[in-house]
């Protein structure tokens, strides 16, 4: 079984009929998730917001997103951890969606609601193309929205290593102009069409008998994408109005 989640790319599965997972119980996971890290995230921006400690907002982004990742990577490897570790995944993954959003929202006024909004209707439409077929998980398919993942992923590690390394940037493709807006559409994309994926994963998943446990992998998966997407057209709309 594999995963084409950005951060969820290998996870072994074994069947369990004794005890299998369901596709009820991974929803019911993922929407568990799904709410503590928005509630985390809003908690988390109003108070920075309101002590205006915009230090704080920038910290635990940076804290938010290092931890989720190191999690993340934990239940890639060792999928059995996706019980214990699931919850703490969505507490970091909701500090840093609160510190991003009161960033750009002090830069952009209005944005994080948008992206919000964008976040929401358009994983509703997916969630509809994938439920009447109208787009299915084929082989093709998986192909090239992993391989546009991976792209992805490898220009964001290039462009923080030039950050970090040289205080430089990949010229144009990170810039307020039509490159810059083109990329950011198309990442915004990608990350939507990842949910195909995982409502693919967590079908074939329950198919094939896997363990109970596997169901909040299910549930980070599907988290982690929305993050994604959500980030995305956070950029985006930052990039347009920039």
């Amino acid at each position: 079984m594999q995963s084409n989640n950005p951060i969820l790319t290998r996870v072994e599965t074994y069947s369990d009929f004794n005890k299998p997972m369901t596709v009820q119980g991974a929803v019911q996971k993922s929407v568990m998730l799904t709410v503590i890290s928005a509630v985390v995230g809003i908690a988390f921006f109003l108070y920075c917001a309101m002590t205006a400690n915009f230090a704080i907002a920038q910290a635990g982004a940076i804290v938010g997103a290092i931890g989720g990742f190191v999690l993340a990577l934990i239940c890639t490897f060792k999928p059995e951890t996706a019980r214990t570790l699931a919850i703490p995944y969505a507490l970091f993954e909701g500090a840093f969606l609160g510190g991003v959003s009161l960033i750009f929202q002090v830069k952009y006024p209005g944005a994080p609601l948008q992206a919000l909004l964008a976040t929401f209707v358009t994983s509703l439409v997916m969630f509809g193309l994938y439920r009447f077929r109208i787009i299915r998980a084929t082989e093709k398919f998986k192909s090239i929205v992993m391989s546009a993942t991976i792209a992805i992923c490898l220009v964001f590690v290039v462009q923080l290593v030039m950050r970090l390394a040289f205080g430089s940037s990949i010229p144009y493709i990170f810039e307020s102009n039509w490159l810059g807006i083109g990329l950011a559409v198309f990442i915004a994309v990608i990350a939507s069409l990842n949910l195909i994926l995982d409502f693919d994963l967590i079908e074939n998943a329950a198919a094939q008998g896997a363990p109970k446990s596997f169901e909040w992998l299910c549930g980070i998966a599907l988290l982690a994408t929305l993050v994604w997407m959500y980030i995305s057209f956070l950029r985006l709309i930052g990039l347009v109005r920039n």
